[in-house]
């Protein structure tokens, strides 16, 4: 089975146990509950976070506008950083590295040759992390099915009645419309995959008994 597991509440109602004998994608800080397969991840936290951690160096993570920079630019740029701001970086310097600025702080992030970091190209504005991380299990897995838990924002209330709220829920709603838009580009450029949203489509005892077999 493979499944897309997306940033809202619901997305662990089921025990993530239950998800390591299948193929996973997930996002941003899902990880922290159950390492999929594939992470999708913009959240910057989150990004130091698996690099410092060294767990790029074992599962593969998707990152957004994560150009490397050869370690021959580091004494340039490290000197044009205003001096009002604070360093952050990490150890040891490897052959090249990402710099950025983020909340007053300038990183110079070393990103070993053996981390498991791609760069996706075409992710733009347009394009919200649980989106991306579905987009991607389709290019990878043509003509699939598809089991989508956590896509909290994809409906309001669950198949067994339960109302799914969330400090997001009046961004979602407001952003709802340009969401389920992605979805329905997702599925006119992949059509003979399956798309099966858990807790819409599906309830979740279905979809743990699923996961059981």
């Amino acid at each position: 089975m493979i499944i897309v597991i997306g940033n809202g509440q619901s997305n662990f109602v089921v025990n993530p146990k239950l998800f390591e004998n299948h193929l996973t994608y997930g996002c941003d800080f899902v990880y922290r509950k159950h390492m999929p397969d594939h992470l999708v991840c913009q959240d910057v936290d989150a990004q130091l976070e698996l690099i410092t951690n060294k767990h790029t160096r074992k599962n593969k993570c998707y990152f957004r506008g994560f150009g490397l920079i050869p370690s021959t630019n580091y004494d340039m740029l490290r000197q044009t950083v205003d001096p009002r701001m604070k360093i952050g970086e990490n150890s040891p310097k490897t052959e090249n590295f990402v710099n950025f600025s983020y909340k007053g702080v300038a990183y110079f992030i070393w990103v070993d040759s053996s981390d498991l970091i791609e760069d996706i190209e075409w992710w733009d504005d347009n394009w919200n992390t649980d989106a991306v991380a579905l987009r991607l299990a389709c290019q990878h897995n043509f003509g699939e099915t598809f089991y989508c838990v956590g896509f909290d924002y994809f409906h309001n209330q669950t198949s067994e009645g339960i109302y799914l709220g969330s400090v997001l829920s009046k961004f979602h709603e407001k952003d709802n419309t340009s969401y389920l838009k992605q979805h329905k580009q997702i599925e006119e450029e992949f059509p003979n995959s399956k798309f099966i949203f858990v807790g819409k489509d599906i309830d979740y005892g279905e979809f743990e008994n699923l996961l059981n077999k």
